[in-house]
């Protein structure tokens, strides 16, 4: 008759299978982070105040009276714009548009309404931004929405 006494377990392997489970329980704990693929939102107040600065720059005598508050304006955006970009947490998430060898499309400032428009939409969009976001990214969509306040009801009238 065979015997049935229990085959016991070696410290070594005892020891490799609790450490064989301990990993298998740990790994999922390790795996990477999903990439989170939603647009950074300071990144659409860069890309307004860059265009914002490039346009207003080229105010000229169509845009009579506003043609020096247009100017400023254009500084002012110009500077939003390079502390936007510091406060950006990642890379660009769009491609900076490479000159093209045709002839591009010149750059001209729109009219003065349409400018209001603008800065009104950039004035909604800074104050979600402003109140999603803290620290130092919400201190900047506050001056942006302030500095766009300013210019609709102030330099703009």
């Amino acid at each position: 008759m065979p015997s049935s006494s229990p085959t016991l377990m070696s410290r070594r392997r005892f020891l490799g299978v609790t450490a064989g489970a301990a990993g298998l329980l740990a790994a999922p704990g390790c795996a990477l982070p999903e990439p989170d693929d939603t647009p950074d939102p300071v990144l659409d107040l860069l890309l307004s105040a860059e265009r914002d600065a490039r346009e207003f720059a080229v105010a000229d005598s169509a845009h009579g009276d506003h043609v020096v508050a247009l100017h400023r304006l254009a500084d002012v955006r110009r500077i939003q714009a390079g502390q936007l970009e510091a406060a950006l947490t990642s890379p660009r998430q769009t491609p900076t548009p490479a000159p093209s060898a045709d002839s591009p499309e010149p750059v001209r400032c729109p009219p003065v309404d349409e400018v209001r428009t603008r800065l009104r939409a950039d004035i909604a969009t800074a104050t979600e931004v402003a109140l999603a976001e803290s620290g130092i990214r919400a201190e900047l969509a506050g001056a942006v929405a302030a500095s766009c306040t300013a210019a609709v009801e102030v330099l703009l009238t």
